[in-house]
């Protein structure tokens, strides 16, 4: 639980107001205790979700296809 406010703490100081509700921070080499700003990306929970139950691949079509709408 420690490593998960740190994260978070983090990402907010940089981008300089808290997260929605709908926004995870996700460990991009799935190390949670790796909290390296290299290694954090902000994202929804649905894309994360993608990530760790269909894949990477999941993530960056559905992405294209948002784009494209």
């Amino acid at each position: 639980m420690i490593n998960y406010r740190k994260h978070r703490r983090k990402i907010e100081r940089i981008i300089g107001r808290k997260l929605e509700k709908n926004e995870v921070i996700h460990h991009k080499d799935h190390n949670s205790l790796n909290n390296d700003l290299s290694n954090l990306e902000i994202m929804t929970k649905k894309e994360h979700n993608i990530i760790h139950f269909k894949g990477k691949d999941a993530l960056y079509k559905l992405r294209r296809k948002e784009k494209k709408q």
